[in-house]
């Protein structure tokens, strides 16, 4: 992830389309591929670039911090990866609690249902709190407060858009992403394999899905739309692996906060994608 979020460029579209069913003048239906957040957290990504790492560590005596995880002592290691996966439960449970409000209280969906604006102040909220997170990165307790509002603000985004499917379908979609991301993380940290030359395929791959997006609203159908949803799911399985590879072997170990929000930022997208996918199905 040397070259960064900037890299990455998961530009923002979103497309709201009607269906019969649900909502006022029927069902609203979001596309995240990609999404706001894929562009937040984006701009974040060249802060990984050891050239924009500040020069001072409170462990720098045991670690070159010009140097990667998996080069540093194993407790190092150990202690980095505590981190980073402690802050990813705790940021999909908070997802998942938040959601899950949104679906048992009828009166919570209806007020999402009839307030499509606040989509928006999501996606906002999301970009101010990462662009704060790049100026104090390495502040902390900072860092994890600002951490907590960028969360919170995707978990929004993630319950408003899950009122909008079938709890069967939601179900389904949280038991694959989570088979799916444990199975492709312990594969990947067992690996021996170098999974950074995949990075400039995955990244372009990502800007046809997003070209692919746009045209989407000019030539929807429902072939198209189960095709890029399975092509998005597939695409951040990638991404998965890519970003699990370099949090080991491209980032510092105080960069825990960025390794936990490229992983999040994963999980979200593939489960969004394949709620997108698992519903298309259905309507074939």
């Amino acid at each position: 992830m040397s070259s960064g979020f900037a890299r990455r460029g998961r530009a923002a579209s979103w497309v709201w389309t009607a269906s019969p069913g649900c909502g006022l003048n029927g069902r609203l239906e979001a596309e995240f591929s990609p999404s706001v957040r894929e562009q937040a957290v984006s701009f974040v990504a060249g802060m990984a670039d050891p050239a924009s790492r500040y020069p001072c560590s409170s462990i720098e005596d045991d670690f070159n911090y010009g140097s990667n995880v998996a080069s540093a002592s194993v407790h190092i290691r150990m202690a980095f990866l505590r981190k980073v996966y402690s802050i990813l439960s705790l940021q999909v449970l908070l997802t998942t609690m938040t959601s899950t409000l949104c679906l048992y209280f009828e009166s919570i969906r209806t007020f999402v249902h009839e307030s499509p604006a606040l989509i928006l102040v999501f996606a906002l909220g999301s970009l101010g709190f990462i662009f704060a997170l790049t100026l104090n990165r390495h502040k902390h307790p900072l860092n994890l407060y600002l951490l907590f509002g960028f969360t919170l603000m995707e978990a929004l985004t993630v319950a408003f858009v899950v009122t909008l499917y079938d709890v069967y379908i939601i179900l389904q979609a949280f038991i694959l992403t989570t088979a799916v991301f444990l199975g492709l993380t312990v594969y990947t940290l067992q690996s021996k394999r170098d999974f950074s030359k995949f990075g400039a395929g995955l990244f372009a791959a990502l800007w046809i899905l997003c070209l692919s997006g746009i045209l989407r609203l000019f030539f929807y159908s429902e072939t198209m739309e189960l095709v890029m949803a399975a092509g998005g799911a597939l695409l951040f399985c990638g991404f998965i692996i890519y970003d699990t590879h370099s949090l080991m072997h491209r980032l510092s170990p105080e960069e825990y906060v960025l390794a936990a929000i490229n992983l999040y930022l994963d999980i979200i997208n593939l489960f969004l994608h394949l709620l997108r996918f698992l519903e298309a199905v259905n309507k074939k």
